[in-house]
């Protein structure tokens, strides 16, 4: 997992697991000469939150290693999504771990590995979550101790997975190092805390002593079933499956000799490919594909979730995402609007629609150079008279540009979209940076004559999207 030399960030909440992995890397930093940073995520649900932030960063001030922290609001991220809270926190953290890496990736050019705290009862309890649930080899084989994220340079290391819960606070213990207790991990409201608190201790007690451990063993051979099987489904999807605008075709003869396991898995994909939600596919979805292949019935066709059809024609069978056509409305008011509160000279990252933010402030020096880069913009702080926030568009807001005759003008955003040829598609999902309705920066196209740097700038607002 950790190679001498290597970047390593840590996602530590406060709780014994996360704080053993922070002492047990410390301690290897002088032996394996790693830099380490911290990165804390606060969900903004619990009331004790602000102390876990607190001690965390008091920890890693102690410790000498630099902490970042991330607020991110579930409940409202779990309402806009669909959601549970549970789903949405693990989203939102592995969003926010994701981010800190690629910034730290950016500033050095070197690689990063995310370090999580996760453990054997983790990982068994997660095996039975999905199997509970219905899953493949993949989710039977749970939590990898490593995996690449979807970052070029950037994976998910797991140092503790071999290790029990009990081991982990015994060390603790023995060691004198105090941490934090989430108190929801002691309530039955999340399903994984009752398979944690009433089927794995009943699984040790009552079936067969080490049965955590058993799990996470056959999770292992799992796992390298599931790499086999995966290479040997890319190969063959290679040979029979080829990319079109509107999604895929695939050529029958090919595809039936293939064995069962391998039809189903490169079917399995093509739709999550082309699904906003993988979660929602599944094998009753891919039978009613295959029948296409099976029966040679050329015309016939299958209608799936989110506007994907399949289609028999003579020897090839089509998958395709039929996007339904997107008005021109303006936005709801009820849009997700993410606040920005409480800036400073330390950078604040906030979340928002699957992309991250940093805000810093800064002074300012006549002989500073703005930058030119489109994602890191800077502002007049002083200018800014009110809250500013990142939402999608509403009626109303627009934003001020220079004319060709040099002066400032007012357009709405409607008809900047129109003007610039912002494809319909992208135009209600398009996060902006808002102070009331008046846009500041609309990412990747430009930013508000009135908030530009000038001779007169005392304080910079500088706002970074990483992408």
């Amino acid at each position: 997992m950790l190679s001498p030399g290597d970047q390593v960030l840590l996602g530590v909440s406060g709780g014994a697991d996360s704080v053993c992995l922070l002492f047990l890397l410390h301690e290897l930093k002088e032996r394996l000469d790693l830099s380490l940073r911290v990165v804390h995520v606060h969900h903004g649900i619990r009331e004790e939150a602000d102390e876990d932030a607190a001690f965390v960063k008091e920890l890693c001030k102690a410790l000498k290693v630099p902490f970042a922290q991330v607020k991110v609001d579930v409940p409202r991220l779990a309402k806009k999504e669909g959601l549970s809270e549970e789903e949405a926190g693990r989203k939102a953290r592995y969003e926010s771990f994701e981010a800190q890496a690629k910034k730290w990736q950016e500033e050095t050019g070197r690689d990063v590995k995310i370090a999580l705290a996760h453990h054997a009862g983790d990982r068994a309890e997660t095996m039975l979550f999905h199997l509970f649930r219905g899953t493949g080899l993949k989710g039977l084989a749970s939590i990898p101790p490593v995996r690449k994220t979807q970052t070029e340079g950037i994976s998910v290391i797991r140092p503790l997975l071999c290790l029990t819960r009990i081991e982990i606070e015994e060390w603790l213990r023995e060691e004198d190092h105090s941490y934090r207790d989430d108190q929801t991990n002691f309530e039955d409201m999340y399903a994984r805390n009752r398979i944690r608190h009433h089927i794995l201790p009943y699984a040790e007690s009552e079936i067969c002593t080490g049965a955590t451990q058993h799990m996470c063993q056959a999770a292992d051979l799992l796992s390298e079933a599931e790499e086999f099987l995966a290479a040997e489904t890319a190969r063959s999807a290679g040979d029979c499956v080829a990319f079109i605008q509107e999604g895929y075709e695939i050529e029958v003869q090919y595809f039936t000799a293939l064995h069962p396991l391998l039809q189903k898995r490169i079917l399995i994909e093509l739709l999550r490919q082309l699904s906003p939600h993988a979660k929602d596919m599944g094998s009753i979805h891919v039978e009613s594909v295959r029948d296409l292949f099976l029966k040679n019935v050329s015309g016939r066709s299958v209608d799936l979730p989110f506007g994907i059809c399949a289609a028999r024609e003579y020897d090839k069978v089509f998958l395709r995402r039929q996007e339904a056509a997107q008005g021109d409305a303006e936005g709801e008011d009820g849009a997700s609007e993410a606040l920005i509160e409480g800036l400073g000279e330390d950078p604040i990252l906030v979340s928002h629609a699957g992309k991250m933010f940093e805000f810093q402030l800064l002074g300012y020096k006549k002989t500073q150079e703005i930058p030119q880069k489109t994602y890191t913009k800077w502002f007049d702080y002083d200018k800014i008279k009110g809250t500013i926030s990142i939402r999608t568009r509403r009626p109303g807001d627009y934003l001020m540009i220079r004319t060709d005759e040099g002066r400032a003008a007012r357009k709405s955003i409607k008809e900047y979209f129109i003007t610039e040829k912002v494809p319909k598609g992208e135009r209600e999902s398009l996060p902006l940076l808002v102070c009331g309705q008046h846009v500041l920066w609309i990412p990747g196209h430009r930013i508000s004559e009135a908030f530009k740097v000038d001779n007169k700038t005392k304080t910079v607002l500088q706002v970074r999207l990483f992408i």
